[in-house]
């Protein structure tokens, strides 16, 4: 099989892998009620409705256009259709953020929230870097080696060898013409 295959239930083609097997959950759940459900008995088939609109058992357009097909057949059989609940969507079909007031609202509210934490953490950069630069500079000035430093370290350690050696050998020529 297709992954594209993969991705097709009852009619509908998913982004994901895991949308389509949640889609193949939901249209085993459809046959489900319909194999084990009584459509004779409407105040039954109301109750299953309104719970599984309550436990949210259904997530996908196969599950929720079977539930309007329960919506229809309850309507066909008398029952008022105040009393039937709507199939809540939570969840948008649209990018138009300007057209959506209480979106815009939202994000209005929270702008000073962001400007402060910004301002803070620009704040905080700011020390750690100066404290960065101060760590350099004790680093260069120690009088310990250590990595920035290694090589002046060890090039003044080797000429102060050099100078005690020809130190020590013009004192034994000196000695030596002496006697």
């Amino acid at each position: 099989m297709d992954d594209k295959d993969d991705l097709i239930v009852g009619g509908y083609r998913f982004a994901t892998l895991a949308d389509a097997e949640t889609a193949r959950q939901d249209s085993k759940r459809v046959k489900n009620l319909e194999d084990n459900l009584d459509y004779r008995k409407p105040n039954s088939v109301l109750q299953i409705y309104h719970k599984a609109l309550d436990t949210k058992i259904f997530q996908t357009p196969i599950g929720f256009s079977y539930l309007i097909k329960m919506q229809e057949h309850l309507k066909r059989c008398g029952i008022e259709p105040e009393s039937i609940k709507p199939v809540p969507l939570n969840m948008t079909f649209t990018n138009k953020t300007e057209a959506n007031r209480s979106i815009r609202r939202s994000i209005a509210a929270r702008q000073p929230e962001y400007k402060g934490r910004f301002t803070a953490s620009v704040c905080i950069n700011i020390i750690l870097i100066l404290m960065i630069i101060a760590m350099f500079f004790i680093s260069l000035n120690s009088e310990r080696p250590n990595i920035i430093n290694y090589r002046r370290a060890i090039v003044n350690e080797y000429s102060q060898w050099e100078q005690e050696l020809t130190e020590r050998e013009r004192m034994v020529r000196e000695a030596e013409n002496g006697y």
